[in-house]
């Protein structure tokens, strides 16, 4: 029989005794109801293994972080009520509903255009633009806004701080001059990071010149992130992250002025999930510059280059942005006053001081003078007219610009001077009828809505991937370059998440608690969780995590996100500290009680794991679970033996053993040699949400955790020396390794040959591919230009090592090859992992040759090329291979998730690092893994790629019955992954973290520390993006903890394939079954960024997120 369990707030005065006492009441009762669900579990897989082939059903994935425990007649029933009510889920409901209708979308863009690339004559890759001078009057002038700006890279050819002292903080010392000289000066800034650096040096006088300039409007800040980032490879956590960052630097420095527009000039391509976080950040119109050419050309041609961007997922109109794309071929000065790049290159003067810049075409500009204004005042307008044509209204937008631009006040004289003599002479023409007047991004804005309503621009939705700049140059080699920084990246962010979360919910208690500094050092470990926020987001910029800055650049990243994992280490382990000796912690006397189990002293190396020496004293583990479900699933460490036994510990006195496996510690990731003496131990865990679970692993002769034995395709690549480890023989031509739910099958030479999922059997190939380049035009760290086909890597006995590990909770086939290494994993568990196959793929090229690598998934599935790929993580897209398209263009990026379907099957690649991806035929799906190149492709970086990392690429496959769904909508722009891909792709990002104990406590410690109230949990539709604690902006020279946080919380939309829903709970969101009363002073929801409060928050209301949005909250404490 079952308990009924409700566990409550523990009030803070309890005894440690007293909550030992609870712990062990409900570590008795969860033991009891486990030991009775997997006779259920066990009973009911039998049924349903007679009853449905690929009936997937994850029996424990339902949340028991708010545990009840019910007799078998009331679970019968609870979970008739819980199928009933996932008939009728909103979520299927509102998934079965269609998004509002655009006026065009990309998917119809590309079935509809030719691709061919046709000479346009001065607009090469547009055509002939003609007018008529009657079109405009007096009472309908052209009205021009010219913006000032200077786009500086936060590194590229140089670092960031190299491209302050060189470059960028005369740039903005120039422009504070020249505005202040001119009230009819306009200028914009994009980069707060840059804004930042200039501050920290700037005297009193400079700052308030800076402040005045921006609320009197001649400076707007545009976008006001971190950085301009790019929006192929990053995540939507660590865009929003640097929009937040930039954003809360305003508030605290500048103040509330209004952000309303944004500028994304560099980005190569762009995605909706952006237009997204800044239409709901408050920003109202956005302008863009590098969209492929042909489609440029097509938009230009119905005027469609000013659109509503909405949300390909949207119900209703309330993601629309009104969007600007530029329609030429650069940003810079030729490229934007009109079509003749010739004639436009006349009219950047920076060009008539500077002769290594000079106009390419051979006609120089020349000053303006009185004898010659005429005559340059109508060339220029000429082009001004024939650029108006590509829009619907008379409001042209010139900005007037390019890269590290204005640098001293020689140049910005030269501009703001001629320009002055050319709209003076405009302007006073009154037979020309143009008004021609420097503006900011939102100064063109407001007059193009005074021009025409904003409900009266078309609509589109669709992302603006793969960009191409010309011919069949195609920019989908960034997607994969410097692979080992894509990675990097995701594990940054997993820590500087868990970090965020750990020391919110510790500054919450010591402000409950009147804790001071001494005792915890708030302050101090916030300035470098500030600094870690900052290097993250530094590298998110479009020349960072897109791999395409020079090799002391990239080192440079490297090294801020080396220190951004050590400070996130070290706030981890105090916090944690903190949390397992509550009140009794003092930093003084208790730091260093902790150690993370990895560690990271190099940039150009992943984390590795420390050796645990176990000597003769048990170890105790703390495991943090920073995800919003409960966890089952293994972990690993290195100790020095392998009599070992891990248990948790139940009570003071009592323990209970738990699962584990020793695995040999291989002396590299395609290495054949083990280390003597080392060994990992794996073992399961069990771990509510946000919570901090001990366990111990100590020294044993008593049934110790049994040993993987090795299988060997080839004898000969078996080592002189296996022990302790058993060799089993090998079963033949067909290698097999299986859970409960898959079978895992391989060819002598490791290539997996099927898939088997309980009693269906499906074709499923992984073969290594390669690239070379095309021997005319090279690929390089931007493009993919590649000299045919992908051709496999042959595997023969000669050049390969197969080896197997059979093991109770993990088996696995390693495949060790010179150019890569590859691992299939399957784990025999009931947690999410035991229903996936994990594929780790290990690259290190360091051949002298161009040579990209790929994995080749080959399958039965009929999804004619046609393919979802996801978009920073948040949303996924419908993706079609087109022949009339060159190989190149069919990549497309994958930020964390793609998949394949047909009616019957989905197989989903969930990926714990960016890369590109394609399906270039029926039932493949190609997942990039690296690229090393010998030259520059030609796009100014002026260098190959060859520095490249030893690098593991780590992916889940999920496969899934679609049987019982509706059949797949052709019509729809969007997919959906199920609930288990989201949790899994959540399990993949945000993995565990654990934490050995290395100095004995005289205190008591808690086994288990919720980080929450003890029965917190979020519904298994939404996800905790981050618990952020904001800077006080009472001091903005100093990073100080305010009484304010961030609770950001995401509502996945999901697809109803498999019923999913019945294994979690989906019960209404309140803050007060979060946090405490007596510790909330007051709760808004606002903006994303916090800038704009909405309405206030009652803790007892249920919140409301809509669907596949993403909510902010500001927590004020008392």
């Amino acid at each position: 029989m079952y308990i009924m369990l409700q566990t409550g707030r523990i009030d803070n005065q309890i005894s440690s005794k007293s909550i030992e006492q609870l712990n062990e009441l409900e570590d008795t009762i969860r033991q009891l109801q486990l030991s009775v669900k997997d006779f259920d579990n066990n009973k009911h897989k039998q049924q349903q293994q007679q009853l449905s082939k690929v009936n997937i059903e994850p029996d424990v994935l339902i949340n028991k972080s708010k545990i009840k425990y019910i007799d078998h007649e009331t679970d019968k029933k609870w979970h008739e009520n819980i199928n009933e009510t996932a008939e009728d889920n909103p979520q299927c409901a509102w998934r079965a509903s269609s998004p509002l209708n655009t006026t065009f979308e990309i998917r119809q863009l590309y079935e509809t255009l030719p691709f061919d690339d046709v000479d346009g004559g001065v607009w090469k890759q547009g055509f002939a633009i003609t007018y008529k001078e009657s079109q405009w009057s007096q009472d309908n002038k052209l009205k021009v806004i010219l913006m000032p700006h200077s786009h500086c890279d936060p590194g590229w050819l140089y670092t960031f701080e190299e491209y302050f002292g060189r470059a960028t903080k005369s740039i903005i010392d120039t422009i504070l001059t020249a505005l202040s000289s001119n009230s009819k000066y306009k200028f914009v800034w994009a980069e707060i990071s840059y804004l930042n650096l200039w501050w920290e040096q700037a005297s009193i006088d400079k700052r308030e010149l800076c402040k005045k300039l921006i609320n009197n409007g001649q400076l707007e800040i545009v976008t006001g992130g971190w950085v301009m980032n790019d929006e192929a490879n990053t995540h939507y956590y660590a865009m929003l992250n640097q929009l937040i960052e930039g954003h809360q630097w305003i508030d605290n420095h500048i103040g509330e002025v209004k952000l309303k527009s944004a500028w994304a000039n560099d980005p190569f391509g762009y995605s909706p999930t952006m237009a997204y976080l800044l239409q709901r950040t408050g920003i109202q119109h956005m302008a863009i510059q590098r969209v492929h050419y042909h489609l440029k050309k097509a938009m230009a041609k119905e005027k469609k280059l000013e659109f509503l961007w909405r949300q390909a997922w949207d119900r209703s109109s309330s993601t629309d942005i009104l969007c600007h794309v530029m329609p030429f071929f650069s940003y810079d000065i030729p490229h934007t006053c009109g079509p003749d790049p010739k004639v436009c290159c006349q009219f950047d003067f920076k060009r008539e001081l500077i002769s290594d810049i000079a106009c390419p075409w051979g006609v120089p500009p020349v000053k303006i003078t009185k004898s010659n204004v005429e005559e340059r005042a109508s060339l220029l307008l000429d082009q001004y007219r024939k650029k108006s044509q590509l829009y619907e209204t008379n409001v042209l937008f010139i900005p007037l610009g390019d890269d590290f631009r204005y640098v001293g006040a020689n140049e910005a004289a030269q501009q703001f001077n001629n320009y002055d003599k050319l709209f003076n002479y405009m302007n006073n023409r009154t037979d020309w009828h143009v008004d021609a007047q420097y503006g900011t991004l939102s100064n063109y804005f407001e007059q193009l809505q005074l021009s025409k309503k904003k409900t009266e621009f078309p609509s589109y939705a669709g992302d603006f991937f793969t960009y191409a700049d010309r011919n069949d140059h195609y920019w989908s080699g960034y997607y994969t370059s410097r692979s080992f920084f894509k990675r990097l990246d995701r594990i940054v962010e997993s820590y500087l998440r868990a970090t965020e979360i750990l020391f919110a919910v510790v500054n919450l208690k010591t402000s409950e608690h009147k804790i001071d500094e001494e005792h915890f050092p708030k302050d101090r470990f916030y300035t470098m969780l500030s600094t870690a926020r900052r290097n993250l987001a530094l590298f998110q910029h479009h020349d960072g995590i897109t791999g395409t800055a020079r090799y002391p650049v990239v080192n440079d990243y490297g090294k801020k996100l080396l220190a951004a994992i050590r400070s996130c280490y070290r706030i981890i382990e105090e916090s944690v500290s903190f949390l397992i000796l509550d009140k009794s912690y003092s930093y003084s006397t208790n730091q260093n009680l902790l150690t993370m189990d990895s560690w990271m002293d190099r940039y150009d190396t992943l984390p590795q794991r420390k050796l645990i020496t176990m000597k003769t004293d048990p170890k105790t583990l703390h495991i943090f679970n920073p995800t919003d479900q409960r966890r089952i699933e293994i972990v690993k460490v290195i100790i020095d033996d392998y009599n070992i036994r891990v248990s948790y510990r139940i009570s003071a006195t009592s323990v209970t053993p738990i699962r584990c496996q020793i695995d040999p510690k291989w002396a590299g990731k395609r290495s054949n040699d083990f280390i003597s003496n080392q060994f990992e131990l794996l073992f399961l865990v069990d771990i509510e949400p946000y919570t901090i679970k001990s366990y111990i692993i100590q020294y044993t002769n008593d049934n110790p955790c049994p040993m993987s034995k090795l299988e060997y395709t080839d004898e000969k690549n078996i080592p002189a020396s296996i022990s302790p480890f058993q060799l089993t023989s090998s079963t033949g031509k067909v290698i097999k390794i299986e859970n409960d739910y898959l079978t895992c099958k391989f060819s002598k030479h490791g290539v997996l040959l099927s898939i088997q999922q309980l009693q269906e059997k499906m074709r499923f190939n992984v073969n290594v591919i390669r690239y070379g380049t095309n021997p005319s035009s090279n690929s390089g760290a931007y493009l993919f230009l590649p000299d045919g086909p992908g051709q496999e890597v042959p595997a023969s006995s000669k050049n390969i090592i197969v080896r197997v590990q059979h093991g109770n909770l993990v088996s696995r086939v390693d495949v060790l090859h010179e150019l890569y290494g590859l691992q299939y994993k399957l784990a025999n568990i009931n947690g999410l992992d035991g229903r996936i196959l994990e594929v780790g793929a290990t690259t290190f090229l360091t051949i002298d040759r161009d040579i990209e690598l790929a994995l080749r998934f080959s399958t039965n599935i009929k999804n004619d090329q046609v393919f979802f790929t996801d978009l920073n993580g948040f949303q996924m897209i419908r993706r079609k291979t087109y022949k009339k398209l060159p190989l190149q263009a069919n990549v497309y990026p994958m930020s964390a998730m793609s998949f394949i379907q047909d009616n019957q099957l989905r197989m989903t690649i969930i990926s714990a690092q960016p890369c590109g991806v394609a399906s270039l035929n029926t039932g493949l799906l190609d997942v990039f893994l690296d690229r090393r190149l010998l030259r520059d492709d030609g796009r100014g970086l002026g260098q190959g790629v060859l520095d490249n990392r030893e690098i593991v690429s780590v992916f889940k496959i999920l496969i899934e019955n679609r049987k019982d769904t509706l059949s797949v909508d052709k019509n729809s722009l969007t997919g959906y992954p199920s609930l288990l891909a989201h949790h899994l792709s959540m399990q993949l990002l945000y993995p565990m973290h654990t934490l050995q104990m290395i100095k004995d406590s005289s205190e008591p410690l808690s086994r288990r520390i919720h980080l929450f109230s003890n029965d917190f949990s979020l519904p298994g539709d939404v996800h905790l993006v981050n618990f952020r604690t904001l800077n006080d902006n009472i001091n903005s020279e100093k990073f100080h903890v305010s009484d304010s946080m961030a609770f950001i919380l995401r509502k996945f939309s999901y697809d109803c394939i498999q019923d999913y829903d019945k294994f979690y709970q989906f019960n209404a969101i309140k803050f007060e079954n979060i946090f405490k009363s007596e510790q909330i002073d007051r709760i808004d929801k606002t903006s994303l960024t916090l800038r704009h409060t909405e309405e206030k928050v009652d803790i007892t209301s249920k919140l409301v997120i809509p669907v596949a949005e993403i909510v902010t909250y500001r927590i004020k404490i008392r």
